[in-house]
């Protein structure tokens, strides 16, 4: 065919319009999915004008995501009714992946308040924090060995990635009746903190009002340091301290290396004798 029309283009005038490289043409050739509208027994391709359209129906799906295998065999058996059950998939799926952006952007918002907050920590200073409601999602630890608490830590942790749930380190519990009888390691509860309430999680309210706070450094499975220091400080300053004591990691596994390095955040409510 001689190439007196206007309506034609050699390969690298097309890829040149369209601004892809020959060989991506010449790919699409070979697999099926974009052929030119004219191969001359010489050797010579050519592209016909209105194929621009068809190369951008690819282009765009290429951009959602799809393969090319996927785009190959839609391109063949196109239709309104399947491009709408196409569109409404990747529609699904971009929500999903908007959620899931969104969780690791509010990841990563608390995890440097967390840091920035130990770093500039009094360690063993305890001082009273006005806190603001918060929802929990709370588990119990049925039983008192270290095991059990580490396998309810992981079924804890399984169920806030079913529920989609932001995650950041889990907090534990212990009530206030254990400490005063010496038992300083049976964390009796693990939670983790929600952004926003979500009442098909049936979260738990920790309540807004004052608190003692602590932070200390170095982590031995144990409330005894903390709730040492907090009770004297309930003493000096007159306060029943709350039954729910709050421990939560500032510092922890993914920022040093060892227990021994770790902050920890301790909070109990009071009220005034």
């Amino acid at each position: 065919m001689e190439k007196h029309s206007e309506l034609y283009f050699t390969t690298g005038e097309f890829a040149k319009i369209l601004g892809v490289k020959k060989h991506t043409l010449f790919h699409y050739d070979e697999i099926g999915l974009f052929s030119p509208a004219v191969k001359e027994e010489n050797g010579y391709r050519y592209y016909f004008v209105w194929q621009m359209d068809t190369f951008e129906v690819i282009r765009a799906l290429q951009k959602l995501g799809m393969p090319l295998s996927e785009i190959k065999d839609y391109m063949e058996h196109r239709s309104p009714g399947r491009f709408l059950d196409m569109m409404a998939e990747k529609e699904d799926g971009i929500d999903r992946e908007i959620e899931h952006l969104k969780n690791m952007k509010q990841y990563i918002g608390r995890e440097k308040r967390n840091i920035k907050e130990a770093l500039s920590a009094q360690l063993n200073k305890p001082a009273f924090i006005t806190y603001k409601e918060e929802y929990l999602i709370v588990s119990l630890v049925r039983g008192d060995q270290q095991r059990k608490l580490a396998e309810e830590i992981a079924s804890h942790v399984n169920q806030m990635e079913f529920h989609r749930i932001t995650m950041s380190s889990v907090g534990a519990m212990c009530s206030l009746e254990d400490l005063q009888n010496g038992i300083y390691d049976h964390y009796r509860k693990v939670y983790t903190k929600l952004d926003r309430k979500v009442s098909a999680l049936k979260p738990v309210v920790r309540p807004a009002g004052q608190y003692v706070e602590l932070c200390y450094k170095g982590y031995v499975g144990t409330m005894e340091t903390p709730y040492h220091l907090i009770r004297q400080f309930a003493e000096e300053n007159h306060i029943r301290l709350g039954e729910w004591w709050y421990e939560d990691f500032l510092l922890d596994e993914r920022t040093v290396t060892g227990a021994e390095d770790y902050i920890v955040k301790v909070a109990v409510p009071f009220t005034k004798m």
